[in-house]
């Protein structure tokens, strides 16, 4: 799915639905079975202004056609006990933050918090933050800055300006649309980064891997070095993209 762009306003609506339902969250795609996990459904404006904030675990943020915000969040015990976690969201100042950690403080063994979020394709996300895990974004548009210690990113079918930084892990992230004002930056102290652009994408691309390799699909001026890129792609005259990863590889693709 190609996303569409339209004006974005900031104003997010307060929570007024809750209820809980069985569900589990891997990964954003498998929903099954016994576990009870934390659900809210609240009216949430299109181009809305969200905050979220997991270290326990992992976060998955779709897009919808709906004006709502869906929260479900399950957490996971190594016992292999599942527990309902303790979920915050609150709205002040035309801006909604989710916060989510354990439902059991006093455990002391390890457990994971999965974090699944539904919200209009078109919103700005002012900060996503993870400790150890997966986050993941898919069919969104808007602005999106986004930090992870250690795990994995995934972007995809997303259109705007994105700013990611990752301690250890790796991404692959998909950008559609590319507008001038949009900027790119993605960082990566330990691992691999792929990054995958239109094939009419035009704009400036600033890539290195000091102790890795670059690969690039597009016709860069000047011409790509083995672990760095800096020119432009076409006229120059669209994004700005800036990819960096000090111990890893990038590979800069042309969508199919």
């Amino acid at each position: 799915m190609k996303i569409f762009r339209g004006m974005m306003p900031a104003v997010v609506a307060a929570a007024t639905v809750s209820c809980v339902i069985p569900v589990y969250v891997d990964e954003g795609s498998r929903w099954s079975r016994e576990p009870e996990a934390f659900q809210q459904v609240s009216e949430f404006a299109a181009g809305g202004v969200l905050r979220v904030t997991n270290i326990y675990g992992n976060i998955i943020i779709r897009g919808w056609d709906r004006e709502e915000l869906e929260v479900t969040a399950e957490e996971t015990r190594n016992d292999s006990a599942a527990s309902i976690p303790r979920v915050e969201i609150a709205s002040e100042g035309g801006e909604t933050a989710i916060t989510a950690g354990p439902g059991d403080e006093d455990f002391a063994g390890g457990r994971t918090v999965h974090l699944l979020i539904r919200v209009p394709h078109r919103v700005f996300l002012r900060s996503v933050t993870a400790g150890r895990g997966r986050l993941q974004l898919s069919d969104l548009y808007g602005e999106a800055f986004l930090r992870l210690d250690d795990g994995d990113l995934r972007v995809e079918n997303y259109s705007g300006s994105l700013d990611a930084e990752i301690g250890r892990g790796s991404m692959e992230v998909e950008l559609l649309d590319a507008r001038p004002e949009d900027a790119v930056r993605l960082v990566l102290d330990e691992g691999p980064i792929d990054v995958l652009l239109e094939p009419g994408f035009e704009g400036r691309l600033e890539v290195e891997a000091p102790e890795g390799t670059v690969s690039c699909d597009f016709e860069v001026t000047p011409a790509a070095e083995p672990a760095r890129v800096s020119g432009t792609v076409g006229s120059g005259e669209g994004a700005l993209v800036i990819v960096s990863t000090r111990h890893g590889s990038v590979d800069v693709r042309k969508t199919k």
